[in-house]
């Protein structure tokens, strides 16, 4: 396969072209339209992704239909590398919300280029590393910090995303509705709507037509401890 990628994974931006090149050709281009389903919660991880430009969005539904937003896959992002090594049944579903591009690989393969290659190895290894973490910091947020905490650290990691500086503090300059952040912390949308209507009595945010702006950051980062995050930035 003949393709140009400008990968902003740090773990892979010094990586040899020659080992780029040989990862790439392993693999074959298929296009995901929004709305569309990569895999499912329990289909054989025969393969692990690339994604070469979109989003997709990893959700868990719960047994009463409820369903929970773990993260969001972006350009450059790995998809079903948690596979890798183990070959157990996908864990969550992989919805598309954004027209994608995106580089399938056989898992197989993968892991006989991955083990042939200590360099390779090592940077997939971080990877996962990073991943693990990743989720343990959002489940932190939700497990020790309450649903309220759980919603503070979701308007952090939409300000890093999307947050603009305005004078009154910091836009997240994205609609949100009550719903996706109810998705966001696994809660119902009438416990969205109180948590809402407290940091807004509180001055520490305000909504304006589904846009949130927050006023008062440090009271955020102060409740979730952030000070004491490994993360110097997360993001959805």
């Amino acid at each position: 396969m003949n393709t140009t990628i400008q990968h902003r994974n740090t773990l892979f931006s010094d990586i040899p072209p020659k080992t780029w090149d040989e990862l790439l050709e392993a693999g074959s281009v298929i296009s995901m339209k929004k709305n569309s389903t990569l895999f499912y919660e329990g289909d054989p991880s025969e393969h692990i992704y690339y994604i070469k430009e979109g989003k997709i969005r990893i959700t868990k539904m719960a047994e009463d239909g409820k369903v929970f937003y773990l993260q969001t896959k972006k350009d450059n992002d790995f998809i079903g590398e948690t596979n890798l090594f183990n070959g157990l049944p996908h864990r969550f579903d992989a919805v598309v919300i954004q027209d994608s591009e995106i580089i399938r690989f056989d898992r197989l393969e993968i892991e006989t280029i991955i083990a042939q290659d200590t360099d390779l190895a090592v940077r997939f290894f971080k990877m996962l590393s990073n991943e693990n973490h990743t989720l343990l910091a959002h489940l932190r947020d939700l497990i020790f910090c309450g649903k309220q905490g759980a919603v503070l650290s979701i308007l952090i990691r939409l300000s890093n995303e999307y947050g603009k500086e305005v004078s009154s503090g910091v836009l997240i300059n994205r609609k949100i509705t009550n719903q996706e952040l109810a998705n966001f912390v696994g809660a119902t949308r009438e416990s969205i709507n109180r948590i809402l209507k407290r940091l807004i009595k509180q001055n520490i945010i305000s909504v304006n037509t589904k846009y949130i702006t927050i006023h008062d950051m440090a009271f955020l980062k102060e409740h979730l401890r952030c000070a004491h995050c490994p993360f110097d930035e997360c993001t959805i």
